[in-house]
Parts: structure tokens; C-alpha cells; sequence
């Protein structure tokens, strides 16, 4: 494996060809003058200066909403050199990664609670499927919306909401051209031009990237492509248009179980952390993990009048993933079988997993009336609608095939045989949903929010067997207030519902109750809060949550066979957010967020659960990212961003926790001009003391614990030239 920057053939010639057709794409066309906005271009440091957010749904701004929201910028998430979704969420204290490894699909937990990755995700407002690797270039901002979202999304995890806004045509054209390389040797150029077509302003972003990673045989490639389009059609109206095309292809990395060092066939120890570089899907036959994407947004909005506004979107989205690995699962070499886990000695089995052509596809829309009722109140309405579909291949392989060792790695034969359904899925749902906000006094405003969600889904084996369908309808309704008793100064109370839904397999050997459509699971979530205004760009927050979750669990029955019960346990999350974001002065600018956070399950079936900590969610959790322009060199900044977290618990039963850790990682960037071209040169160093520890512990569905290691000290360069 490299261990020094270098290009490959590919992206450099990508590189100069877009370094010499940028400045003929910039020069293309004027700007036209119905289109406003603000040109979005390289920054010598992040501004942090967003003030608005669209995912709550409420039309207020950050400072004025009662609710918890994380806005990371475009600009934030370039100073940090963060590229997925596992990088920028080390920004916020609230957010921690799940499952996510290299090579695979990312998924977020908020305020401790996983999301649903096909229901707690929106592009633009729009619901979206997270299951397919998420592309960057043409982000704008990642907006989080921190606890229940039944108002905002209606069937959904309680944790919180994540919406993807994209970038838009700006009113002055402009060209920025990046190339990059990291110390593992990957390599990437990004090109991101905006210009006019006549009264059409458009915006296009091309990448192409060479992945190489700390992992052994974990290199891979991603291309990536997308424009947006918008323009006014009639006076007050305007139509929008995105789209966009991702295709990744790298091998995925497993993550390590715990070791059985006793031999009765329960694993609880941690591994070593010196495992940063081993993968264990590096069987000659492994093939890489590869998903390709397309998505299409449409948007008119319409100014009515001074008051009203209307907005009408609509959405798709297909991906289709080829999954395949060596994936290591249990251990049965020992005296006694382990799962899940690893043998003592390091021994695991693997298993040959393939599972091709997998075709995931999503549909949505969503109209809306704004506007205000007399000087005091505000009102939303709205009619939305998804559907969604699983369409897999009819059978797939997942085979035995040996044992490997974690220290010493056997070749081991391969075995496609596809022998196991696979299992299709369908959903749809239409919901209704409005929200009223009045200015009680001068200093007090309500809020008050609905949503009626009518849901059917649908599901089968690929042989017909085992069939589901139910149709539910379903309500969160959701309440706030908040009073300023000091101007720059908010307190706030609100108090809302979450709800998911689900029905036990149709399996009669498995469930007593097979079949069977359980009661609607009904989160619920108080929050108390203050808002402080500290300075015109630096906005403090501070908020207590308390949100309880039902589960279902199974049950114990006299024939042997469980029965599952809605609200067989339920787990309550409470919690302290503190947050500082903006500019300290002209030089200095903070992102920084502390959260206390006690998991616990509160009941359950099965009453040694009572008590216990939730697994993979820490104690306290900090971030602090700080970026200081050097006075002395214009143009010069350097920064640093610092996390700490306690340990997590990695066993339902709490008899093991990771240590607790911390990371450092640091960064320079130096902007001049070249030749009369904006220059800005990069440089970025992830984990700079080399720390080598565990970062999370996830327990997937099937029942499996992995563990997965802190990334190795990474140098990351780029420089962005703007035309």
C-alpha cells in the first residue's frame, strides 16, 4: 500500500481538462438578470453564517425556532476536509456514525437513536432513501433536525431528521476547479461551474475520485455528476430542476467481533486496537461492493401575493447495488460454537456473500401553502406523498466457506451458489400535515403542528412465501412556546410525537403471533431550551430532552415459540445539548457542541434489560472546531477540530464498554492569487497524534456486535483554483 500522495492516471488528465475548460464554461455566457442569489465560491475560512434551515418545517430562523437544529455548511465541511457523511458528523456532539465503514452504505444515529435509513432522510425537503453512499460536491448544507420529526416526516425514527440541501444556480457565474490527494495515495478533481443559458441560471458539479484507504484491498473509484437548473417562467414564478448521478465501486470493510478468551462460547473481549488496516474480505474472489444512483427533483414555486406562497416538488430515485463479500461471522473452531464473535485464538468463519442486482426505487412529492393570516399568525398547509419499492434479485449466496484468523489470514475457496430468498418490499403512504404560528404578545409566540400519515406496505419472499401487507393510518401531532424576555434571547418548551410502524415476519415457526400487524410504536419526546443571540454571527443554544421510544419484543410462550408485543421494552433518552456556533471576532470562528446524554431501558419483557445502557451510544460526547485567520499573513488560516467521547457499551448487558477516546485533527489553508486566479492550497491532517482506539460498537438486526477502529493519521492536500 502507498504511503505518499500520488495521482493517477485518470483524475489527472480529468484535472487538466477541466482546468482548461473552465475558464471557456465561465466566459460562456452572462449572468441574466432574474436570477438572485448570492455566488457561493471558495472562502479563504468557514463564514458559519447560516441562519436558516428548512427542516424544521417552520419558517423561523435558527435563533428564533423551538427546536434543535445542526446546519453544516458547504464551507464548514471544506475546511474540514470532510468527504462522507462518517467525517461531518464528528461536527456535532448529537451525531455519531453507525455500521459505517469503508466501502459501505453510512447510516446516523441523533440524540442516541439509529435512523430509519429509508424514513429519516430528505433531499431538498423531499423524502429519500439513504440506502445507496451519499456524494458531497453538490451539497450545499446537511441540515439536522435533533428529536421526534412525526411533524416533519410522519412514520419516522425519534432521533431526529437529516435533510440534504443541494446547491443552486447563483446570479454571477463562476468556475472553481479543485484537485486533491491524500496520504493512502487516493486522488480527486471536482469541478463546480456556474453560468446562464439565457434567463436559466445553471449549476454543474463533476468529480471523479480514486479511493485508496488505511484498509488492505479496499481501493476503489466513484464518479459523479450533477446539474441544477432554475429560472423564472412568469412574473412570482419559478421552476427548478436537480439532478444528479453517483456510481461508487470499492471493496467493503467488516467490522471486528468481540473474542470468546475462555472458551464457553461467549464473546466479551475486546480485540486489540491494532487492527487499523485489516480487512478481512481480502479472499482472492472478493469482489467489490458497487451502487449506482440517479436522482431527479422538480420544484414550481409561486409568489401568490405579498402574503402567500405556494410550493409544488416532486422527486425519484433509483439506486442499484451489487453486495458482495467475505463476511466474517461467528466462530466454530473452538470447543464451543461462538456467535456472535470471534474465537479466542482470533479465528472467525466466513461466509460467501453475494447478493446482486439489488433495485431500490422511490417516488415523492409534496404541495404546500404559506402564508399569513392577519399580522399575528402564520400558517403552513400542505399534501404529500412516497412510495417506495425493493425489487432483489430471487435468490442469494451466503455459504460457508472456512475459517480465517485475524492475525494469521487462510485463502480460502469461494462458493456463489445462490441458495437463499431474497425478500421484496413495497410501501406508500400519503400524508396530511399543517402548522399555525401566532405572536401571542411581543414576546411570545405558540406553535402548533399536525400530521396524519395513511401508510400500506407490503412485503414477500421471492417465491411468494412469507407475505405481509397492512395499512395503518397514523397521527404526531406537536406543540411549542417560546417567550423572549431579553432581545437576542429565547426560552422555549415544546413537546411532540414520533411513530413507526411494524409488522411481525410471517414466519409460524418462528412467531406465534406470525403475521400479525402490531400497534402503532409511539415515540414521544419534552424539550426545554434557550437561544442566545451572542453577537450578530455567533449564536449560543442550550436544550433538555427527555424521549422515551417503545420497542417490539418477544415474549416467552408454554409451546416454545415467542410471541412479539408491541412495547415489549422501551428505552428513554435523556439528555443536555450545549452549542456555540459562528464568529467570535473577525479572526475567530467556532463550531463547538457538548452533549450529556443518559440511554437507559426503562421496561422490558426481559427484566435484566431494566436498567441497562443502551448500547453504542456514549455517555458525553464533545466537538470543537475552531478556524483563526492569521492577521500577520492575509489570507492565511489554521485550524483544529478536537472530539472527545466517553466509552460506549458494546453488550446489552454492559459487561463491556470501549475506553473512552479522543481525536485531534488539524488544518491549514492559505489563499493568494495566481496569475490573477483565486488560489486557495489545502492541507488537512485527520487524527494527528495517530490515536489508535475503537470508535463504535453497532449490534446490527441479525443479532451480530462489531467493533470498528479510529482511522489512522490521514494527510489530505487540495488545491481549488476559481475562474
Amino acid at each position: 500500500m502507498a504511503n505518499h500522495p500520488h495521482f493517477t492516471l485518470i483524475p489527472s488528465a480529468a484535472a487538466l481538462a477541466l482546468l482548461f475548460a473552465a475558464p471557456i464554461w465561465a466566459q460562456s455566457a452572462a449572468p441574466a438578470p432574474s436570477l438572485q442569489g448570492v455566488t457561493v465560491t471558495a472562502k479563504a475560512a468557514p463564514v458559519l453564517d447560516i441562519d436558516r434551515a428548512d427542516v424544521g418545517g417552520l419558517g423561523q430562523t435558527l435563533a428564533q425556532t423551538p427546536q434543535s437544529v445542526t446546519v453544516l455548511g458547504a464551507d464548514l465541511l471544506a475546511a474540514t476536509a470532510s468527504s462522507s457523511l462518517s467525517q461531518a458528523i464528528k461536527l456535532d456532539a448529537s451525531l455519531a456514525d453507525s455500521y459505517n465503514t469503508t466501502g459501505y452504505i453510512e447510516g446516523l444515529s441523533v440524540r442516541g437513536f439509529l435512523l430509519d435509513q429509508s424514513n429519516n432522510y430528505l433531499r431538498n425537503g423531499l423524502p429519500v432513501s439513504n440506502y445507496a453512499p451519499i456524494a458531497l460536491e453538490n451539497k450545499e448544507r446537511i441540515e439536522v433536525l435533533k428529536g421526534v420529526a412525526g411533524l416533519q416526516s410522519g412514520v419516522s425514527a425519534p432521533g431526529g431528521l437529516v435533510n440534504f440541501v443541494t446547491k443552486t444556480p447563483q446570479a454571477d457565474a463562476f468556475t472553481t476547479a479543485s484537485v486533491g490527494a491524500d496520504g493512502n495515495g487516493g486522488s480527486k478533481v471536482h469541478l463546480d461551474s456556474n453560468t446562464q443559458w439565457g434567463a436559466m441560471g445553471v449549476r454543474v458539479n463533476l468529480a471523479a475520485e480514486d479511493l485508496h484507504t488505511q484498509f488492505d484491498h479496499a481501493d476503489g473509484k466513484r464518479e459523479f455528476a450533477s446539474v441544477a437548473l432554475a429560472t423564472s417562467v412568469a412574473p412570482g414564478t419559478k421552476l427548478s430542476a436537480d439532478l444528479e448521478y453517483h456510481h461508487k465501486k470499492q471493496p467493503s470493510v467488516p467490522g471486528l467481533g468481540l473474542l470468546d478468551t475462555n472458551g464457553d462460547g461467549v464473546a466479551d473481549t475486546l480485540p486489540a486496537s491494532n487492527y487499523a488496516r485489516l480487512n478481512l474480505n481480502n479472499q482472492s474472489w472478493s469482489l467489490p461492493f458497487e451502487a449506482t444512483s440517479t436522482s431527479a427533483q422538480f420544484a414550481v414555486d409561486h409568489q401568490i401575493n405579498a402574503d402567500w406562497q405556494a410550493r409544488v416538488g416532486l422527486g425519484t430515485q433509483r439506486t442499484v447495488i451489487q453486495d458482495r463479500l467475505a463476511f466474517p461471522d461467528g466462530c466454530s473452531t473452538g470447543a464451543n460454537y461462538v456467535y456472535p464473535g470471534l474465537c479466542g485464538n482470533g479465528d472467525v468463519d466466513i461466509y460467501d456473500y453475494r447478493s446482486e442486482g439489488e433495485e431500490r426505487s422511490a417516488w415523492a412529492w409534496d404541495t404546500k401553502l404559506q402564508g399569513k393570516l392577519g399580522a399575528h399568525n402564520r400558517l403552513t398547509l400542505g399534501l404529500s406523498g412516497r412510495s417506495t419499492r425493493s425489487d432483489l434479485a430471487p435468490k442469494q449466496a451466503y455459504n460457508f466457506v472456512g475459517t480465517t484468523n485475524i492475525d494469521r489470514p487462510v485463502a480460502l475457496p469461494s462458493d456463489a451458489s445462490a441458495n437463499d430468498l431474497n425478500t421484496n418490499s413495497r410501501e406508500r403512504a400519503v400524508d396530511a400535515y399543517a402548522s399555525w404560528v401566532s405572536n401571542l404578545a411581543s414576546t411570545v409566540q405558540s406553535f402548533v403542528g399536525f400530521r396524519t400519515s395513511r401508510v400500506n406496505r407490503s412485503s414477500e419472499r421471492s417465491d411468494g412465501s412469507r407475505a405481509i401487507t397492512f395499512e395503518q393510518t397514523v397521527s404526531t401531532p406537536w406543540a411549542g412556546l417560546s417567550w423572549s424576555p431579553l432581545a437576542n434571547t429565547m426560552l422555549y418548551a415544546s413537546w411532540g410525537q414520533g411513530v413507526e410502524l411494524e409488522a411481525v415476519p410471517n414466519r409460524p415457526s418462528k412467531f406465534v403471533n406470525a403475521g400479525e400487524v402490531l400497534p402503532a410504536l409511539k415515540s414521544e419526546q419534552t424539550e426545554l431550551g434557550l437561544k442566545w443571540q451572542a453577537q450578530p454571527r455567533m449564536l449560543v443554544s442550550a436544550a433538555v430532552f427527555s424521549i422515551a421510544k417503545p420497542y417490539a419484543d418477544d415474549q416467552a410462550t408454554a409451546s416454545g415459540i415467542p410471541l412479539r408485543v408491541a412495547g415489549g421494552k422501551t428505552a428513554r433518552h435523556r439528555g443536555v445539548e450545549l452549542v456555540a456556533v459562528g464568529q467570535v471576532d473577525a479572526q475567530l470562528s467556532v463550531q463547538a457542541s457538548l452533549t450529556v446524554l443518559d440511554a437507559q431501558y426503562t421496561a422490558a419483557i426481559d427484566p435484566a434489560l431494566v436498567g441497562q445502557w443502551v448500547t453504542n451510544v456514549p455517555k458525553t460526547k464533545a466537538s470543537l472546531f475552531a478556524d483563526y485567520k492569521v492577521v500577520m499573513l492575509p489570507g492565511l488560516s489554521v485550524s483544529g477540530l478536537l472530539t472527545h467521547e466517553s466509552g460506549k457499551t458494546v453488550t446489552a448487558d454492559g459487561a463491556v464498554s470501549l475506553p473512552a477516546a479522543w481525536q485531534l485533527d488539524a488544518g491549514l489553508r492559505y489563499q493568494n492569487r495566481m496569475i490573477g486566479k483565486s488560489t486557495q492550497w489545502s492541507l488537512n491532517v485527520e487524527n494527528i497524534t495517530d490515536r489508535s482506539y475503537w470508535r463504535e460498537a453497532p449490534t446490527q438486526y441479525w443479532g451480530g456486535t462489531y467493533v470498528f477502529p479510529s482511522t489512522p493519521r490521514t494527510v489530505r492536500a487540495r488545491v481549488t483554483v476559481e475562474f
